[in-house]
């Protein structure tokens, strides 16, 4: 038999459930949303479906591993891996009912938020690893730990899933059971490799640590969105597993101690017995390394203190750290990226300091009136674009986010960042740019002023939030400067520098954006910054949204003002 993507079976009956909508497809099933009539509830029903080309032994071997998921699900109660409610067999397609899980898997969730806060890793591994060490204790080890086998509920609840490839224990010691579960783990080796333990790439006799391996590769992917072994081939990436160290988390981001990346290692260890015993100590080794850094984390970068910049107050040094196996929110960007690029914003007015002596301070300023409450209304610079440029994009409100930390009042847009260890970025929904001329005059209402505060304007940024470029004035008392970067995961400074035209902290500035190709022109109150700068890279983004960007806990910037024209057959 032979199917499609499982498409034609959309309306289709299995077990009391009407199929809806095909919501994923993998390897030799598909999983459906559909309408169970008793009890009435939407679920996930998991369709075989052997794909074109397959032979009757593979068939075989494939709807023999699907049963023996159901098997071993069905046999396992634990709040974090995912229940079977039933399963089948109906006009030659075997199934699987289980919840509908609308949050997606794990791998989604980092695709759409980036590398995950600390806060977040320690709240998804203490789930998994507790079902890890129910399953274990029962002697059944998973073989495929991995995101896209973590499912969320609406609650970003994660629960364990597929259990195909699963293998069972003896009860008295660590050796496999022959029979049908050697076979199918035989065949597990035929999977992407990337999470895989080096024993089970070496196709050796499995214990539970090999479970541990695999939970430390996904720690690892959801600290660094990366995995730590890339390879062009299945079996040049399997022998890295077995013979290459993994790269060090603590060159990758900046709130990692050694402390930290000591843990993932050792879950990463070669040898099955040099790593963790249990999944749970995994966890609490991870949530103990978390906790004893909090102080260098939740204060001020470990890099900063080294610049001579402010040190950690005797309050914050001795006091509790915040609980770390909180719910996890949306992250709109990890605080490590903020604090690599805080580090170089910080060496920029060291650097610059002696080329601004002699420069004029005596600027006129356009003060707002003040700076504690929300009704300040900050005074309007003119649009300095040219006269054809006559719509104001912040009119169009339902297409920007609105809350209570953003929000509109008359013309402004206001945006209050109350995050101590994220940005707030709101992006211009449905509508990209390419090639553009763009204008809009930013005013804090209020923020810390403790010694540079930071906003700006992000363009050709993907939905997701994971490359874009970032135009940021740096208002400060001292040294009013810019900064112009590229982020794609990691950040790059591509030019940055003083500029006397910039309003410092409380008034109102207008920044002039000008994207042609990989060429950027810029512009502060009218004044150019400069030749124009170009990105250098191979791949330079080319289109996106534009958004408005908001850094530092406690500061309020208000935006009027924006003015966006598209340069059509201009590119360089």
């Amino acid at each position: 038999m032979t199917t499609t993507r499982g498409h034609h079976l959309i309306g289709t009956t299995l077990g009391a459930c009407i199929l809806e909508r095909l919501i994923g497809y993998g390897g030799s099933s598909a999983v459906f949303l559909a309408q169970q009539q008793m009890p009435e509830r939407k679920v996930a029903i998991k369709v075989f479906l052997p794909r074109s080309g397959m032979s009757l032994q593979m068939q075989r071997d494939f709807y023999r591993r699907f049963l023996h998921e159901a098997e071993v699900a069905s046999q396992l109660d634990h709040p974090h891996i995912l229940p079977i409610y039933g399963y089948g067999e109906q006009n030659g397609l075997p199934y699987i009912i289980m919840p509908y899980m609308a949050g997606g898997t794990l791998s989604e969730y980092i695709a759409r938020h980036e590398p995950l806060s600390l806060e977040e890793v320690c709240w998804f591994l203490g789930q998994i690893s507790s079902a890890l060490d129910y399953a274990h204790e029962r002697g059944y080890i998973h073989c495929d730990i991995k995101p896209a086998n973590m499912l969320l509920d609406a609650d970003e609840r994660v629960m364990l899933s597929d259990f195909g490839i699963a293998y069972v224990q003896q009860t008295d010691d660590t050796t496999l059971q022959p029979g049908k579960d050697q076979d199918i783990h035989r065949e597990s080796l035929m999977g992407t490799p990337d999470y895989i333990s080096p024993e089970q790439a070496l196709g050796e006799t499995l214990t539970t640590s090999s479970d541990i391996y695999s939970l430390g590769v996904t720690l690892f992917y959801m600290l660094a969105k990366r995995l730590p072994f890339k390879a062009d081939t299945t079996l040049a990436l399997a022998l890295m597993h077995i013979h290459e160290d993994p790269p060090s988390l603590a060159l990758l981001r900046m709130d990692i101690t050694p402390e930290i990346d000591r843990t993932v290692r050792k879950a990463l260890a070669k040898q099955p017995e040099e790593r963790y015993a249990t999944a749970g100590a995994f966890y609490a080794a991870f949530t103990e390394a978390v906790t004893s850094s909090r102080n260098k984390v939740t204060g001020e970068p470990r890099v900063l203190a080294q610049t001579g910049q402010r040190a950690l107050t005797s309050e914050e040094d001795t006091s509790e750290p915040r609980l770390i196996a909180a719910q996890p929110r949306v992250h709109v960007r990890p605080d490590a990226q903020t604090r690599t690029r805080r580090l170089l914003r910080w060496l920029i007015p060291v650097t610059l300091l002696l080329l601004l002596i002699g420069i004029s301070t005596g600027l006129l300023l356009n003060h707002i009136p003040t700076h504690s409450s929300r009704h300040s209304q900050p005074t309007a610079v003119s649009n300095r674009l040219t006269t054809q440029i006559q719509t104001n994009q912040l009119a169009d409100r339902q297409n920007w986010p609105t809350s209570s930390t953003f929000f509109f009042k008359q013309q402004y847009y206001y945006i209050l960042n109350t995050s101590a260890q994220d940005v707030a970025l709101a992006l211009y929904a449905n509508h990209e740019y390419s090639d553009f001329r763009l204008s809009v005059t930013l005013a804090e209402v209020q923020g810390p002023h403790d010694g540079a505060d930071y906003y700006g304007v992000v363009f050709r940024s993907s939905n997701n939030q994971s490359h874009y470029y970032l135009f940021e004035i740096i208002t400060s008392s001292n040294t009013p400067q810019f900064a112009f970067w590229r982020y794609d995961g990691q950040w790059k400074l591509i030019t940055s520098g003083s500029t006397p035209a910039l309003h410092p902290t409380s008034a109102s500035n207008t920044i002039t954006i000008e994207a042609r190709g990989n060429t950027f022109s810029f512009l502060i109150n009218g004044q150019s910054l400069g030749q124009p700068v170009t990105d250098t890279s191979k791949m330079p983004l080319s289109s996106g949204a534009i958004g408005l960007y908001v850094e530092d806990e406690g500061s309020e910037v208000a935006f009027s003002n924006l003015y966006i024209e598209p340069i059509q057959g201009q590119r360089s």
